[in-house]
């Protein structure tokens, strides 16, 4: 899948790093090791600690289990994802599954023997022994739960409470999947490794950080009235949320998560109001809550894969989404229904606007064209704007409604009179896919961010360039050498 393709390198380019920062938010607990060193048998009679479910065991289920035992794919139906129903198994067994205390009573453990059968993890390798014996170990140490509750999903608190390596300097660059300009228009802020990066638009140093997000951001955007910052973020195929901020005069403080989910959230977007965010991603649910108080007001549940992308109707009463399932829809928010479907692309549609009238909605994709259509009646397209030379990743209409930008994985930027669709500029520049885009509040400059790790800042009225930035803080490139993450 395009969207996820950096990750590796640059974890191993962190791997003799120093933790600087951690991600879990200021209200959670203590950070705990993504794994502990299992230990013997005979170094427990020695005095060594108990076996930890969360620092344990927690990470062993998680890369082998998880994926096939989960609240929405549940083999055998059988979820793990709370200690309440790991604890009670699914169909293939009787009874409880887990006898604590009582290794050998134990059908937890039973499926996870070399000659079992069935054999977990399911069509896999065995489990390696040192991990097997460290789970019998923690059966019979009575099997004890140390998370909060035996009813939450402990695999969102392993995801909040681990330890997460930040570096001062970037060793590589990472793809700029989203970027959003400060409400004053005096600072760009860039999708980061677990932060956003905030830098001057002035001249391109970076002012500050913000830690406590998942690996890769996919969603920032500040609300109409300036006081709150949502962005959308995962750790791809483990776990993604929505974070709200709160902005002041003490910077960028998380207020609370929303969206929690078993796998990357891509969108995030407020009403024009500023009293609604709504939300998607790979769980194919779109949610609408209160800004103010995070209640959820709508979820709804209309696509067949994953929602790249969602807008709001400059009314605030309609919602817009973009899909893998190569569909785009609208949904009246107010009255909770769907209003129509959208299949012209043929292909996953990655980006999705309403227009400054609120009666069309632009949409682009793999079929690298963007397609105009109405939003009334039937959905029928007006307009297709087509030329690119690779998919189209995002558009965005200017705060003055004149214009839409696009940006493809063709390396070019191009900007459309949002009237007619006649083309007005064509930005070229980029040396890799340009996956993200944002207008200045003020509609006269347009940021276009990279998957090398480059932003551009764009004067729209004649359409050169401005500032360039790597938003990579401390990187240093190598002559002659790619820098991005691959």
């Amino acid at each position: 899948m395009i969207l996820l393709r950096a990750s590796a390198i640059f974890l191993l380019a962190l791997a003799s790093l120093v933790p600087a920062r951690g991600d879990a938010p200021q209200s959670a607990s203590k950070a705990k090791p993504e794994s502990v060193k299992a230990t013997t048998k005979e170094n427990q009679a020695g005095g060594s600690k108990p076996v930890s479910f969360m620092g344990d065991v927690a990470p062993i289920l998680v890369r082998n289990c998880i994926a096939c035992h989960n609240p929405k794919k549940s083999e055998s139906k059988y979820v793990m994802t709370s200690f309440t129903q790991l604890a009670k198994g699914g169909k293939q067994c009787e009874g409880i599954t887990l006898a604590p205390g009582k290794p050998d009573d134990s059908y937890f453990l039973d499926v996870l023997q070399p000659d079992a059968e069935p054999r977990m993890p399911y069509k896999l390798d065995p489990l390696p022994q040192d991990e097997i014996k460290l789970l019998e170990r923690w059966v019979a140490e009575g099997a004890r739960y140390d998370g909060t509750s035996s009813t939450e999903d402990w695999t969102f608190l392993l995801r909040k409470t681990r330890t997460v390596t930040i570096p001062e300097a970037y060793p590589v660059t990472v793809p700029i999947t989203a970027l959003a300009f400060s409400p004053d228009g005096q600072q760009i802020a860039a999708s980061g490794y677990h932060e956003i990066t905030f830098w001057k638009t002035a001249d391109g140093v970076l002012d500050h950080r913000v830690a406590g997000l998942s690996e890769r951001t996919y969603g920032i955007v500040y609300s109409g009235d300036g006081r709150w910052l949502a962005t959308a973020s995962g750790d791809p195929g483990q776990y993604g949320l929505v974070r709200l901020w709160s902005l002041g005069k003490g910077g960028v403080k998380p207020v609370r998560d929303l969206a929690e989910s078993q796998d990357a959230v891509f969108a995030v977007a407020f009403s024009p109001d500023g009293k609604r965010l709504a939300t998607a991603g790979a769980d194919r649910i779109i949610r609408v809550y209160e800004t103010e108080t995070g209640k959820l007001l709508v979820q709804i549940e209309d696509h067949a894969d994953w929602i790249f992308d969602i807008a709001f109707s400059p009314d605030g009463n309609r919602l817009a989404s973009a899909s893998r399932d190569k569909t785009s829809k609208v949904f009246d928010v107010v009255k909770k229904e769907s209003l129509v479907t959208f299949t012209g692309h043929g292909q996953p549609v990655y980006t999705v606007a309403f227009s400054p009238d609120g009666k069309a909605v632009a949409t682009g994709g793999e079929d690298n064209e963007i397609r105009i259509w109405t939003t009334e009646g039937e959905a029928k397209q007006v307009r297709g704007i087509g030329g690119f030379g690779g998919t189209v990743f995002k558009l965005r209409y200017s705060p003055d409604g004149n214009i839409l930008a696009a940006c493809s994985g063709d390396k070019s930027v191009r900007l459309f009179k949002a009237q007619n669709g006649s083309q007005v500029r064509f930005l070229a520049g980029h040396a890799d896919w340009v996956y993200s885009l944002a207008f200045s509040p003020d509609s006269k400059t347009l940021a276009s961010g990279s998957w090398d790790g480059e932003v551009r800042l764009w004067n729209l009225a004649d359409g050169k360039p401005g500032q360039t930035i790597i938003a990579a803080p401390g990187f240093k490139p190598k002559a002659g050498g790619s820098h991005a993450a691959r």
